[in-house]
């Protein structure tokens, strides 16, 4: 049974078609994230409705960090290129340990994935727009669960493309 669910987006590079499918599909979410590079206005209605912050090619307005309460899990939202993780995890994973996070959402790279490193777990939901050649557009959906978190990685017409399963994850704290 799910106790919450997180929909997150990266990476969408203007593309207001992907993000109104993602927020078409994805309205059920506990929370609806947007971790960067959108390319829109920091007023736009669209992402008036996420968590949103600033990527390196988004225009000012928007935090470059945020935090949220997901059940009893504290969640990190920035886009990554701050903490530089084309290069390592290193730099990021000091970030969750600074905020004591323990779900991290980030993006800039465009290549999804979900890994749980020291207790905390990394998800980036890749790009919805451009995605690197031969990688599939997609986006996440993390949900909490009594035996862990899975995550569930989504074309931007809703079909799965991939899935993790993290059972046994608890709060660090």
């Amino acid at each position: 049974m799910t106790v919450w669910r997180i929909a997150v987006m990266s990476d969408s590079h203007g593309d207001v078609k992907t993000v109104r499918q993602f927020l078409d599909k994805q309205l059920d979410a506990d929370h609806l994230v947007h971790c960067g590079d959108s390319e829109l206005s920091a007023h736009d209605e669209l992402l008036g409705q996420m968590i949103s912050v600033k990527g390196n090619c988004d225009p000012d307005g928007l935090q470059e960090h945020r935090m949220f309460e997901a059940g009893e899990f504290r969640v990190l939202v920035t886009h990554g290129h701050l903490e530089r993780v084309k290069s390592g995890m290193l730099p990021i994973q000091y970030r969750a340990e600074e905020t004591g996070a323990d779900i991290v959402l980030f993006g800039h790279t465009h290549l999804y994935g979900a890994e749980v490193q020291n207790g905390v777990l990394y998800v980036n939901p890749g790009s919805t727009h451009r995605p690197p050649s031969g990688r599939p557009a997609t986006y996440a959906v993390i949900e909490g669960e009594a035996g862990g978190v899975s995550v569930s990685f989504l074309h931007p017409d809703g079909k799965v493309a991939d899935t993790a399963v993290f059972t046994d994850f608890k709060k660090r704290r």
